[in-house]
């Protein structure tokens, strides 16, 4: 099964603890003190169920929001259909980011990054936000270190989502850098058995020297690496690295030829696609 599919019906509730809030303070901060020029218009790669992009659009931002998963994009549509200027949602890779023109930021959060699991990937999703990034935008992100996978590698757990539950098991490869998840939703029946649904979620850990390379090699200046939101300098036990770069001035301006306005999710689209 395709990874956040099934999961997307209860990942609100198994992410009810995460610092969303305090991710949303770190990009405002960001902008007004990294980023050159009004930040107006910022693009949410990976976003998920839509949590942040709600907190950024409530404070005032136009957001593009994207996401490979169309099951993830309805629930984040719904969330945000109440702020007072509506997202766009585009169901797409990062790796072809296609917009009609360009940003002035984009944010990626949740170590989404890490789903990128060759170099040459990760490069080419790089390139894409660059090429839609206004000079002097910023790009914020964070990882999860190699350290991080390297803790969770053999391990499991349970997790209880409403009346569902979920089984993690995890796997990591120190040498290759690459990280593998199964998640086994369990969904309870009426007849008191349980319907189990299983997504494999495959992601990559990175140096940061790899990242800060694919960074400049997009045109990407990485004006700021810390340990979390609120900042800090990450030490060789930081299992989370938020990253903060800059697009290079002088670069020629987009001439965006895509066909963005088919990757436009509308509630139409999304209730058709669970129907069938």
């Amino acid at each position: 099964m395709i990874p956040y599919s099934a999961l997307a019906q209860v990942y609100d509730q198994l992410t009810g603890d995460v610092a969303y809030r305090q991710w949303a303070e770190f990009a405002q901060r960001a902008f007004e003190r990294q980023g050159e020029g009004e930040t107006k218009v910022v693009l949410e790669l990976a976003c998920g169920t839509g949590s942040l992009t709600q907190l950024l659009a409530q404070a005032g931002y136009e957001m593009i929001a994207s996401d490979i998963s169309p099951e993830m994009l309805s629930v984040a549509r719904e969330k945000c259909a109440s702020a007072p200027c509506p997202p766009i949602f585009l169901c797409q890779d990062m790796r072809e980011l296609d917009l009609y023109g360009d940003i002035d930021a984009a944010v990626c959060c949740l170590d989404s990054v890490n789903y990128l699991t060759g170099l040459r990937d990760l490069k080419r999703a790089f390139r894409r936000v660059a090429l839609f990034l206004r000079p002097g935008g910023l790009f914020l992100f964070d990882v999860k270190t190699p350290l991080a996978f390297a803790e969770m590698g053999g391990l499991s757990s349970i997790q209880q989502a409403g009346e569902a539950f979920c089984a993690w098991q995890y796997g990591y490869d120190a040498k290759s850098g690459a990280a593998q998840h199964q998640v086994d939703i369990f969904w309870p029946e009426a007849d008191g058995r349980y319907l189990r649904s299983t997504e494999l979620h495959e992601q990559r850990a990175y140096s940061r020297q790899q990242l800060e390379q694919a960074l400049a090699q997009a045109g990407l200046d990485a004006v700021s690496v810390c340990a979390s939101p609120e900042g800090g300098r990450p030490g060789p036990k930081a299992r989370r690295l938020y990253f903060a770069a800059r697009k290079k001035k002088g670069e020629a301006p987009i001439q965006p030829a895509g066909s963005w306005k088919a990757a436009v999710v509308s509630r139409e689209s999304l209730r058709r696609q669970g129907n069938q």
